[in-house]
């Protein structure tokens, strides 16, 4: 047809050459346009009366040209009757039907003549033209066609029959999956904004057990049997196919209701059909197509959902997990139709997903300042899904998934629940943290809830899970968006200094076993040095797991900031008033204050007789008495360890003098057990006593680098005639029930 055109062309040439009146070039010229236009549009023919239309209308197109090109010449017939033979053969083999070729062939001819009727001609042209026409013309296009038909059909039969066995599972009957996943591509390509698709995906259950044991006769049964129902139970706008194995898929016009339904129908007609031992079962996911996304991802989507159908009991139809931000909608639109009175909960697995509260408190505020989100798991009825079930590792399922859910149904809760200047502490996996996009998801969730990022502390877990440098590049994502950073569990796990030292978090929740550890021997608790440690490295401190009231005066005695624990509140889907907990706080203030004085009374009158005796060892050295004689009665006291004098750079001057307490022994610390060998003057109790010259000093009680034990230094600074020098004693203070200066 394309060399047609151009032959067109060629007559249009020599046409122009013959004298006489012609038909406007543009005219002619259009033809041509028109008929190359219709060459074009073959290969984009969808059908076979589509071809032959085209066809029909090339011809009577270059008929009309034919006829404008010949208008004006003196003879017409000689330039139209080699057109009239030579078209309708040239153009046989391009029919793709009789219908098409009789039908063409006769319009023609009609048209061809319709323009001749009108020239005079002579009997003996008349019978040349026929003779052209009917004995060469007709015949030989004839031949043409049914011969190239022939060839043709045959040729488009097996092409046919094998595009039928390349799409087709010959066992069921059903699509295979590359015929499946083609035609879903090309429906979700031409799908309307508006319409909705979703996919079902199903696994016959335990299938290689029926072929392991009754054979694989029995097994292609049941696949055929299953194939029928899926035929039967879906319309014929619905795809179903055969993936692979044991494995089937539908793809269906409808949202996730609907396909949910039937999905269920489905896997009720499944359960009816018989086994050699007992009956058949399939285990069923489903998904709907979300916009954007391909064939494969919302079958992955419909795969995981049918996993965990799988790994829930199965014989069931599970649903796909939705995104965070769509299971908050979902909760507030649930929340709309039922009213906010209750607690939003979230369908997950077989029970639901709702939040409890546990309240923190400033304890210098003495009030509540935040609320740590704490999931849970409720039964139709209302009652707990233990947690040993809903925390219980899925191997089946994306360890971040039921994470990622539990925020969409805390924030969903504490837009109705929380004060709104209170802060909402929400848990995270580290896994969570550091993948990649969610600080942004993650702000778009907190915000659409009707928060702010600020009003966000993120508690990092302490689990396995993402290296310190991911999360410390994490965490300054989530600060550009505003949110806090808590580190949970500090003191349990993998957790350390330098953790924390490179992920800087805002807050450090120690966990709740700090605040009952204490020193080796003294049993003195060691919370207040480590809350002064992390305030030193500018991070504020919450202790957890506060039960007693001897708990909390240890945390306001160790300056805690924020308090958390049952004492002050437990978790719960409603908010406790505070006033108690408030009063509470406040008396532990009271019994600090007034122990403080109490305790330092105690401590001082310990230390008292030590520094009457220390200072009457100082005026014997003064009145030149030696040092062993200076330091006899003092030396009896049963706590003294040693008795020494230190010159002004701090080194030992002499042997000490040892006391009742003195340990000769000291195995593991010997290499530094003699204290004639260090310099002392960095100690503070030498810095004090030479602030304070001529008054005793007691220290605090420190770890004595020579015995090993915790010790409290009496010094006192003398100026003898040469220099000054520093005297004092070394106290044992290692037993158990000795009073420590309150507040270290």
């Amino acid at each position: 047809m394309a060399f047609t055109v151009v032959a067109f062309l060629c007559l249009v040439g020599a046409r122009n050459m013959v004298n006489g009146p012609a038909t406007p070039l543009a005219y002619r010229l259009s033809c041509a346009l028109v008929l190359a236009l219709l060459v074009m549009a073959i290969p984009r023919a969808g059908s076979i009366w589509t071809f032959g239309a085209i066809g029909v209308a090339y011809t009577l197109v270059l008929v009309a040209g034919l006829a404008l090109n010949v208008s004006g010449v003196e003879q017409p017939l000689l330039w139209v009757l080699p057109a009239m033979v030579v078209i309708p053969i040239c153009a046989a083999p391009l029919w793709l039907t009789p219908t098409h070729f009789f039908l063409g062939s006769a319009l023609f001819y009609a048209a061809a003549f319709a323009l001749l009727f009108g020239e005079p001609r002579t009997h003996e042209v008349d019978v040349v033209v026929w003779m052209w026409v009917v004995a060469i013309g007709l015949p030989t296009s004839a031949v043409f066609h049914f011969g190239f038909y022939r060839f043709r059909r045959n040729h488009f039969l097996l092409e046919s029959q094998l595009a039928q066995l390349a799409a087709t599972d010959p066992l069921t009957g059903l699509q295979n999956r590359r015929a499946f996943v083609k035609q879903a591509e090309r429906r979700l390509e031409t799908m309307a904004p508006d319409l909705q698709v979703s996919a079902i995906f199903l696994d016959i259950d335990s299938f290689k057990s029926l072929n392991d044991r009754f054979g694989h006769a029995v097994g292609d049964h049941a696949l055929h049997q299953v194939a029928r129902v899926l035929m039967d139970g879906t319309s014929a706008d619905d795809s179903v196919s055969r993936i692979g194995g044991e494995e089937f898929a539908v793809l269906l016009c409808d949202g996730l209701a609907g396909a949910l339904a039937l999905a269920e129908r489905l896997r009720g007609a499944i359960a009816a059909i018989e086994r050699p031992d007992g009956q058949l079962t399939a285990s069923f996911g489903v998904a709907e197509h979300r916009r954007g996304e391909s064939i494969m991802v919302l079958l992955d989507r419909a795969d995981e959902a049918l996993l965990r159908a799988k790994h829930s009991g199965r014989n069931r139809v599970c649903a796909e997990r939705a995104l965070p931000l769509e299971a908050l909608h979902m909760l507030f639109d649930a929340a709309h139709e039922e009213g906010d009175t209750a607690a939003r909960r979230y369908r997950w697995e077989d029970y639901y997903l709702t939040s409890h509260f546990q309240p923190l408190y400033s304890l210098s505020h003495q009030k509540q300042v935040g609320f740590e989100a704490l999931l849970r798991g409720e039964q139709d009825d209302g009652t707990l899904v233990p947690p040993v079930v809903l925390f219980a590792p899925r191997p089946s399922s994306d360890e971040g998934a039921l994470d990622r859910a539990s925020h969409a149904v805390h924030l969903a809760n504490a837009r109705k629940s929380l004060p709104c200047d209170a802060w909402l502490f929400l848990n995270i996996l580290p896994a969570t943290f550091i993948a990649e996009g969610y600080a942004d998801r993650l702000a778009t969730l907190v915000r659409t809830a009707g928060l702010e990022p600020e009003q966000v502390i993120l508690e990092i877990l302490e689990s396995h899970g993402g290296s310190v440098d991911d999360m410390s590049r994490a965490a300054a994502l989530y600060r550009e968006h505003g949110f806090l950073i808590a580190v949970d569990d500090f003191g349990a796990g993998q957790s350390n200094l330098d953790r924390l030292l490179r992920i800087r978090p805002d807050l450090v929740k120690l966990d709740g076993e700090l605040i009952r550890a204490t020193s080796h021997g003294t049993e003195q608790p060691i919370l207040p040095k480590l809350v002064s440690l992390l305030h030193q490295a500018g991070m504020l401190v919450v202790v957890e797991g506060v039960e007693t009231t001897e708990e909390l005066i240890l945390a306001v005695e160790s300056n805690v900031d924020f308090a958390q624990g049952y004492l002050l509140g437990r978790p719960a889907a409603e908010i406790a008033p505070p006033e108690p907990v408030q009063r509470r706080i406040d008396d532990a203030f009271d019994v600090i204050a007034q122990g403080r004085a109490h305790q330092y009374a105690l401590f001082e009158s310990e230390v008292e007789p030590y520094r009457v005796a220390l200072r009457q060892a100082a005026d014997g050295l003064l009145a030149g008495v030696v040092m062993g004689e200076a330091f006899a009665s003092l030396a009896t006291f049963d706590r003294c360890i040693s008795c020494f004098i230190l010159d002004d750079s701090g080194r030992q001057i002499g042997l000490e003098v040892p006391g009742p307490a003195w340990n000769s022994e000291g195995a593991s610390l010997h290499p530094v057990a003699n204290p004639r060998d260090a310099r002392w003057d960095h100690r503070p109790y030498f810095r004090n006593a030479v602030l304070l010259p001529g008054v005793a000093v007691a220290s605090n009680p420190y770890l004595s680098l020579a015995s090993g034990r915790p010790c409290v230094a009496v010094t006192l600074a003398v100026q003898f005639a040469s220099e000054r020098s520093v005297v004092g004693v070394e106290l044992d203070w290692s037993a158990v029930g000795l009073p420590w200066p309150a507040g270290d």
